[in-house]
């Protein structure tokens, strides 16, 4: 009796284990990052944003945070979001961005260019190096609904759905990368 319901115990831990999708992982390049208090700052307002999973913020030339997330449930435009609400301590705004890189850019930056456009005003492209493809992505503060939500904004996946359909891919880099 004991050892049916120590395996059917270990078969429902293991069935809603499977349930649980993995999370993205994504790295953001955090700007205004000047102290450790900054840092804490930074990593306490990420974790306590609905859909973040575990949340790494460092400071070095460049400051980052390492984010593992449900897509579903958060945007990569809301975790943006959620970094410019960290209170500020040295009087600006902390800021996050992406740096990405496209390869083939340069044959294709038209069309990446004009990919980019449709998402403006909501995240603005910066092209750091058209030979390498590295591309800066910058995200506009999100405004909130009826219901004092902020809205869902711009995802990595809408970028993936449409470079895709270019024939082209991409990368998200870390810090010191180019």
């Amino acid at each position: 009796m004991r050892l049916s319901a120590l395996l059917a115990l270990l078969l429902f831990v293991t069935l809603h284990a499977e349930d649980k999708p993995t999370p993205a992982k994504t790295v953001f390049v955090v700007s205004g990052l000047e102290c450790g208090s900054c840092v804490y700052m930074v990593q306490h307002q990420l974790s306590q944003t609905p859909g973040i999973v575990e949340v790494e913020v460092l400071q070095g030339l460049e400051g980052y945070a390492n984010v593992s997330y449900d897509p579903k449930l958060v945007s990569e435009h809301q975790i943006a979001q959620a970094v410019r609400e960290a209170p500020g301590l040295h009087g600006t705004p902390y800021i996050a961005t992406m740096k990405l890189r496209v390869p083939g850019f340069s044959q294709n930056a038209t069309q990446v260019k004009a990919l980019f456009e449709k998402w403006s005003p909501s995240i603005e492209l910066v092209v750091w190096d058209e030979h390498e493809g590295v591309l800066i992505v910058n995200f506009a503060e999100l405004k909130k609904d009826a219901k004092g939500a902020f809205v869902r904004g711009w995802s990595i996946a809408q970028l993936e759905d449409g470079l895709r359909k270019l024939g082209l891919k991409f990368e998200i880099l870390s810090p010191g990368v180019l």
